[in-house]
């Protein structure tokens, strides 16, 4: 037994809050640091407090401790863990606020000008290109090695089990290429027309005879209907999947295609290969993992043709295979 391990047997618990309450993808894309902090010390309780919206994305994590939800009893809840630490990732006044009562003798943040009414450690942030890299970099004030970009969201078997009943009810055989095709997204600018996403599915159908996947979440319905309608093909409409179903649906296909979305950050959660249409904001660098099961083409949205992006997308399906 390694000195290493026997001080690790030995390390005093710790417990640990980590604030995100953003949505889906901003959750997700800061799992690794759960299972860094957890795997550094398996002795330590982590705990994640978010939005409602994002709850279910943490509800299997195997390293996480439990989740506080932002509700009205918020601060309360907070200050019965008696947390040792409080890693704020988004530095809004709430969550300063927050932060400043937990009764947490580290309070960290990234720098920010303001910061120092809440936070006690600051580290300057440093870009390090894909999100989860400049996420990992905090615990570094800790003394915590990462573990991995890896993200973590695990689904139950009824959720697999609401997937192939799905798939039998339309006669999809895992055996076809499946394709999960996200074209929404809550950003316009960083949402392609629909027209174009139709013709996308057509022309995959057409060319790979893919079975294409029209994704749908909460007040998309009549939008992703409408986009299907221009379909000349028949594609398949996804059922009403909530986020571990969708997960679910997305670890059995071949492929995701999309925006830059949670969609696309469940579907590398998976290890699903992903090939994302980004515009000219907010896009691949920050946002494109780095393993090469991942492509992506970037361009002003309004301005990038069908025939653009399937050219980028066969290169890539040609360069994967």
């Amino acid at each position: 037994m390694t000195q290493n391990t026997v001080s690790k047997m030995y390390s005093v618990k710790q417990k640990f809050l980590i604030i995100m309450l953003r949505a889906v993808g901003d959750v997700l894309l800061t799992t690794p640091l759960i299972r860094a902090l957890k795997k550094n010390n398996p002795a330590n309780e982590i705990y994640f407090l978010t939005g409602k919206s994002a709850e279910k994305i943490l509800r299997y994590n195997p390293y996480l401790s439990g989740i506080i939800p932002w509700d009205k009893d918020t601060l309360g809840k907070i200050r019965e863990q008696k947390f040792d630490t409080v890693i704020d990732f988004m530095h809004s006044a709430i969550s300063g606020y927050y932060t400043l009562f937990s009764g947490a003798k580290k309070r960290l943040a990234f720098y920010r000008p303001w910061g120092f009414w809440c936070y006690n450690i600051m580290p300057k942030y440093q870009d390090k290109g894909y999100t989860v890299n400049d996420r990992l970099q905090i615990l570094e004030e800790l003394g915590v090695s990462g573990d991995g970009i890896d993200l973590d969201l695990v689904f139950a078997a009824e959720n697999e089990k609401k997937v192939l009943d799905f798939f039998y009810k339309n006669k999809i055989s895992r055996q076809n290429f499946l394709v999960t095709l996200d074209i929404t997204n809550r950003r316009k600018h960083r949402q392609w027309q629909k027209e174009k996403f139709s013709r996308l599915a057509d022309l995959l159908a057409e060319k790979y005879n893919a079975r294409i996947i029209f994704l749908w979440g909460p007040g998309e319905l009549d939008y992703v209907k409408s986009a299907m309608s221009l379909c000349k093909k028949q594609h398949i409409l996804c059922d009403n999947f909530d986020i571990l179903d969708l997960a679910a649906l997305i670890k059995n296909c071949s492929l995701h295609i999309g925006t830059s979305s949670a969609p696309a950050h469940i579907a590398v959660s998976q290890k699903t290969p992903t090939f994302i249409i980004y515009g000219q904001k907010n896009g691949a660098y920050g946002w494109s993992p780095p393993e090469s099961i991942h492509g992506y083409i970037q361009g002003e949205l309004k301005n990038l043709s069908v025939e653009t992006v399937l050219e980028k997308l066969s290169n890539y399906l040609e360069k994967k295979n």
